[in-house]
């Protein structure tokens, strides 16, 4: 029976061989299984043939020796691994090219945008060739690796529960209005030779965000620990021991201490690349920074997540279902009244600021009202939501960004709706430097991820570190440093 098979396996070689061109790729996975297990019985049965001195099937014998050489001639360079040692699959092997669900068809209305579906994610881009190698790029990361216990309220509300260890230095800087603009620098532990092209990664959190905050923690030390980059986080007046002076708090609708933050860090770093990650409202002022400065800016690329383009649009969505307005109108609601509460003394001294309304109000739409006429200076707030929009910057954003969506993000997916339905993503597909990449999860601002996937134990970083990882380390090697600030 050994003999059949080993001559069978021979013939089935060289069959494969003689099919030329014309190989499929799972055939390869066959051919390299049967060649190294024909070859096994060769050797094994040659040498107890041998150790009993049976000369007649001895490898001697010109039929075995016929039969030997064959398989041997059939030999293919074969892939090594790290340590050397040969691997099963051929060195020409090219898996086959997966099999990607359709998430989005790129239909919208009468137009059909170009969209690429992968992985149950979707990218709606122009074709241009950034573009391409940075989708690419994008869909190298895989499938997001869901928890076992996933789900997107709880991910949401949730910390990311992985302390990452990071140490910040503070940066104080004037703001020109009497108040303050807090940096908080973090360095890789070799920065690398003075001269060496080390790229700045400004970050801006969300709402009621600072540099302490889980996920902003966890980007900084995959920026300096993965690429070796520098990471500078600004934070909001009012929190995490960033003061307030009178007037001076933090407000949506205002960019200038954006500004003040990136002209500082192009100004410590001015030979090196610098880009820019905003978070929800941090993200809407990034792209509102980057649209309104046009050209006269140093950032040489940037990254929006879980950004909503539209103020007004979303909160008053979100407040017609219950889930929306106990939750997470309230829950935004809190926590801006926490940094309240908290500078209730110097707030207390603005003339005019009803401070006890803002403290009552128990969804996001009344906190606006009591803030913005006393507080912002507004004479309604339909003119605050229409100046926190960055929608309207979209088409004058003059560099590559990545536009960062989670499919089951609750604050734009309450009530059954799709973010796509919700966002201006033609509007982004229209500028030939925005690409809209919109995950299969990754609820809002959390994206995390199991070790792997169905696991229980949580990765180290989340799948939005991975995306900025990928998005930033493409563009580093096509983007052009930026000295029009």
């Amino acid at each position: 029976p050994r003999w059949l098979f080993v001559n069978g396996c021979a013939s089935v070689m060289e069959g494969g061989n003689r099919a030329g061109a014309a190989r499929d790729p799972n055939w390869v996975w066959a051919e390299a299984f049967i060649e190294t297990f024909a070859q096994q019985l060769v050797s094994g049965w040659t040498k107890s043939s041998s150790d009993k001195g049976k000369e007649a099937r001895n490898t001697d014998s010109p039929r075995q020796t016929k039969k030997v050489s064959s398989l041997r001639a059939a030999q293919t360079p074969r892939r090594l691994y790290p340590s050397g040692q040969v691997s099963l699959v051929p060195a020409y092997y090219e898996p086959p090219t997966p099999k990607h669900d359709i998430v989005w068809d790129g239909s919208m209305g009468e137009r059909k945008l170009n969209v690429k579906n992968f992985w149950k994610h979707f990218a709606c881009f122009q074709a241009t060739d950034f573009n391409r190698g940075a989708v690419q790029a994008l869909e190298k990361l895989g499938r997001y690796r869901k928890p076992l216990w996933y789900d997107p309220m709880l991910a949401s509300a949730a910390p990311i529960m992985v302390e990452h260890q990071i140490e910040y230095h503070r940066e104080e800087l004037d703001d020109g209005r009497g108040g303050h603009v807090m940096l908080d620098w973090a360095h890789p532990e070799e920065e690398g030779t003075p001269g060496a092209d080390v790229p700045t990664v400004m970050v801006f959190p969300g709402l009621a965000g600072h540099s302490d905050k889980d996920y902003i923690r966890s980007l900084c030390t995959a920026i300096t620990d993965s690429l070796g980059w520098r990471a500078c986080v600004m934070n909001w007046k009012g929190f995490h021991d960033a003061p307030i002076a009178k007037g001076g708090v933090f407000r949506p609708d205002d960019i200038s201490d954006m500004e003040v933050a990136i002209e500082a860090a192009h100004r410590r770093h001015p030979n090196d690349l610098l880009f820019a990650v905003g978070f929800s409202a941090g993200s809407n002022q990034l792209v509102k920074f980057l649209g309104s400065r046009g050209e006269h800016h140093p950032v040489a690329a940037g990254v929006s997540v879980c950004n909503g383009f539209e103020y007004e649009k979303h909160v008053r969505r979100i407040e017609e279902t219950t889930v929306g307005q106990e939750v997470y109108s309230r829950g935004m609601t809190y926590l801006h009244q926490e940094y309240l509460r908290k500078h209730r003394d110097e707030l207390s001294q603005i003339e005019g600021f009803d401070l006890d309304r803002a403290l009552a109000a128990t969804k996001h739409s009344e906190l606006d009202e009591a803030l913005v006429c006393s507080l912002y200076g507004y004479s309604d707030v339909a003119d605050y939501y229409r100046a926190v929009a960055c929608r309207p910057h979209i088409p004058n954003v003059t560099v590559p960004l990545l536009c960062v969506q989670a499919g089951d993000d609750p604050l734009f997916t309450e009530g059954g709706v799709k973010c796509r339905d919700v966002l201006p993503v033609d509007e982004l597909h229209d500028n030939p430097n925005v690409i809209y990449f919109e995950t299969e999860l990754g609820s809002h601002l959390s994206f995390i991820e199991a070790e792997v996937p169905g696991g229980v134990s949580r990765h180290e970083h989340t799948f939005c570190d991975r995306i900025v990882d990928a998005f930033l380390s493409y563009a580093k090697e096509r983007v052009r440093r930026r000295h029009t600030f």
